[in-house]
């Protein structure tokens, strides 16, 4: 049957390219989607990128992907959740492609393909791009075969633009099955009737398969019958490479090859006829999915059938041992810890600003520390949910890094404030807290667009929690007291170039101290993290130090930070040249934790990344702007003395 189907792939392309362009959307709406609706359809298991996660996980990771937003603002000012919109995709299609949900933020990709721009940002739909898609693909195909070195800001978000209009195709042909008939007339044989859904199709396969081969002792199909047989294939295969961007979500038969892989809806055309498996229970989902289409009118009729596959679905998760966080996962998005830390920090800021206003006011402080300590808490719960639910330690993708170094920074900080009671590090806890859940924000974005997601199976190299837990996560913590420090030397430097408590030696002195013992932490952690990790590179690549980028950014933390204890021991710098060097830590922990990876090589390019070449080089340009500005505060109060 494989062989059949092969035949008629080139002409089932052609076909449905041509189908798809020749459907006339319809504009009219649907009745709003019930909230007992839509829950039921964000707790369905799905398999995407590598994993098993709810729908709803999948709806807002690929609207969060085309939108840059997890909701979808229509033209008439309504709002659009992630979940009804992937549920308009999937029984809606012809409505949902009149949705603005595709975001182009540079006009020149649209006039590159010959389309024109409403303004240099804006959101556009389906419908409006389909006029360019051939285009859109021509110049998405010449951008591929580039240089990726060579490539332009153009060509890279065409290529962006082209993999987007794909997945939204295949999820708006999801269940274009559930809304065809094939041709059975002539085969009573198998089918009574002369048309039939494609369950009944796949029930007669077995039959289907004998009379194509002939059973022994039987009459073999006649040259008619292999004629509608043909005939029959063909529908099927344009079926199956429709469907082949739909979502992933029914686990497999236990006694099929390679069962760790789920399968598509359609997946089942080829088990059918290339197997003789049992596959009545998945015929059964597959009827629970033409029921949908069916009862997409009648609300309550949606609900009874949505509960009945949904509990088919589950089952199978379940039996399998996958269902385990779907449930978990949808409450991690619905709560959105990490936006709600990020709003407390902004007030821990806000408050930490107000202080210095008015800084006898106790309840401000009292405040400020309730919303730190609030904001804080919310950050380490998402991490432990995201660590539960993945069965891995906190830091495992560079997003994860940025997470979990804003929780160790700030809470470094709110220890050093307990012990010194300066305000200080508090302060620059707010302030490290809302720049960690900025970037974070900004990096979920990239992520998802690169990866589809922030949870991403773990590539074979990180595969082992007990490295993962002792030396990435050590690792990082060196990072986060790094970048403390900088943040100390930075309110010396700044402090004494604008004269705040100019007079106040003993308040520097504080800063010193505070500046140099976090770099001791550091140090600490820094060593026995590289020291981890090349007894992880010994385990996994049979050596324990390679020079490479990763390796040698490690070191170089490590070196400067003992650069940086001995020239204070020895007496060749002093408060400002700590401070001094605190800040240009701050640049080497940013390179070792960003910088090494927009290399693209060495064994530890799986942490690669685009796109924040700007971003890091106009943070270093600040720290050089810092140490300039040291020195012209050492001329000054030298000129002043």
């Amino acid at each position: 049957m494989r062989v059949l189907f092969s035949l008629v792939i080139g002409w089932s392309l052609l076909v449905g390219s041509a189908s798809g362009q020749g459907e006339a959307p319809t504009r009219a709406g649907r009745a709003p989607w019930e909230p007992e609706v839509l829950e039921l359809f964000a707790t369905l298991p799905v398999q995407d990128g590598g994993r098993v996660k709810p729908m709803d996980s999948l709806a807002g990771l690929r609207l969060l992907q085309f939108n840059g937003k997890r909701t979808l603002k229509l033209r008439d000012g309504t709002k659009l959740d992630h979940r009804a919109w992937l549920l308009d995709c999937f029984l809606f299609p012809e409505l949902a492609r009149t949705y603005p949900c595709f975001r182009i933020d540079n006009d020149a990709v649209l006039a590159a393909v010959g389309l024109e721009a409403r303004k240099k940002a804006d959101w556009y739909t389906f419908e409006e791009l389909a006029l360019a898609r051939q285009k859109i693909a021509a110049e998405a195909a010449g951008a591929q075969a580039a240089d990726p070195d060579e490539r332009s800001l153009v060509q890279t978000k065409l290529l962006n633009l082209e993999s987007n209009l794909r997945t939204f195709e295949g999820l708006t042909l999801a269940l274009d099955f559930t809304r065809r008939s094939f041709p059975t007339a002539g085969l009573e044989e198998i089918w009574s009737q002369s048309e039939a859904d494609l369950a009944t199709v796949l029930e007669g396969a077995p039959g289907f398969k004998a009379l194509w081969r002939g059973v022994p002792g039987g009459e073999p199909a006649t040259s008619g019958e292999q004629a509608l047989m043909r005939t029959l294939a063909e529908h099927l295969a344009e079926v199956s490479e429709r469907g082949r961007g739909g979502p992933v979500l029914l686990a497999p038969h236990p006694d099929s090859v390679g069962a760790e892989r789920w399968w598509r809806a359609t997946d089942l055309i080829d088990v059918a006829f290339d197997s003789d498996l049992d596959l009545s229970a998945e015929i059964e989902v597959l009827r629970g999915l033409q029921s949908l289409e069916q009862a997409k009118a009648d609300p309550e009729r949606l609900r009874t059938e949505l509960q009945a596959l949904h509990g088919l679905l589950v089952a199978r998760a379940d039996a399998r041992g996958e269902y385990r966080a779907i449930e978990l996962e949808v409450d991690l998005y619905r709560w959105d810890p990490f936006t709600r830390a990020l709003v407390f920090y902004l007030l821990a800021f806000l408050g930490v600003c107000f202080s210095l206003v008015a800084p006898s006011k106790g309840w401000v402080r009292k405040f400020t520390w309730g919303m730190t300590l609030g904001s804080t808490a919310l950050l380490i719960f998402g991490i432990v949910l995201r660590c539960i639910i993945r069965q891995r330690p906190p830091v495992v993708s560079l997003y994860d890094t940025v997470l979990f170094i804003t929780a160790g920074a700030v809470l470094m900080g709110l220890v050093t404030e307990w012990l010194t009671r300066q305000r200080i590090a508090l302060g620059l806890s707010t302030v490290l807290g809302t720049a960690g859940m900025f970037l974070a924000g900004r990096y979920e974005l990239k992520e998802v667009a690169s990866a589809g997601d922030t949870m991403a199976s773990v590539v074979a190299v990180l595969d082992t929690n007990y490295y993962l837990a002792i030396h990435v996560t050590t690792i990082t913590l060196g990072y986060a007291a790094g970048l403390l420090a900088g943040a100390l030397g930075h309110v010396w430097i700044l402090g004494r170039l604008v004269g705040y408590r100019s007079g106040d030696r003993e308040f520097y002195r504080g800063l010193t101290r505070m500046t140099y013992g976090v770099i001791c932490f550091g140090l600490l952690l820094s060593v026995f993290g590289t020291i981890m990790g090349g007894v992880w590179a010994n385990d996994s690549w049979g050596r324990f130090w390679g020079w490479d980028p990763k390796e040698n950014g490690a070191l170089l933390i490590c070196l400067w930070e003992i650069m940086i204890l001995h020239a204070r021991m020895g007496g060749y710098i002093r408060d400002r040249g700590l401070a001094v060097m605190a800040v240009l830590g701050a640049i080497v922990v940013s390179a070792s934790w960003w910088g090494v990876n927009l290399l693209g090589v060495g064994l530890h390019s799986y942490g690669f990344t685009s796109g924040v070449v700007m971003t890091l080089a106009s943070f270093w340009a600040f720290e050089i702007l810092v140490v300039l500005a040291a020195g012209v505060g050492a001329k000054r109060e030298a000129a002043s003395k």
